[in-house]
């Protein structure tokens, strides 16, 4: 079985109706912000509140990427101006932040999980 290449935290609710059938689902708000992101939904008015500045923010991060693209046949942060490469970062940096979930894991977690999966 394939790993998902989209993970959602935390994980999606499904309600059904009497027959099994799903009628409903509920995102929690980072999650679907994940989902905006993947899809690159830049209408504001499909973002959370207090998080529509993530639509312009994703607009212009996808806009210096398929500039960079046309210019040099792949995106290549570091052939971008010193000026842009700040403010792609910055705009990356945003679009992080509305994704976090607040989860951290220490240093030694990480190597120990990081040692067993490349194992």
């Amino acid at each position: 079985m394939s790993k998902p290449s989209l993970e959602l935290k935390p994980r999606p609710k499904f309600a059904t109706d009497p027959k099994g059938k799903s009628k409903t689902v509920t995102l929690d708000t980072v999650a679907y912000v994940t989902l905006l992101v993947k899809a690159n939904i830049t209408d504001p008015a499909l973002w959370p509140p207090g998080m529509r500045e993530g639509a312009t923010a994703l607009a212009r991060v996808r806009k210096i990427e398929a500039d960079c693209i046309a210019k040099h046949g792949k995106f290549d942060w570091e052939k971008l101006p010193e000026k842009m490469q700040d403010e792609y970062d910055s705009l990356c940096s945003l679009l992080d932040d509305l994704q976090d979930t607040g989860e951290r894991i220490s240093w030694e977690d990480y190597k120990a999980k990081r040692a067993y999966r490349d194992a």
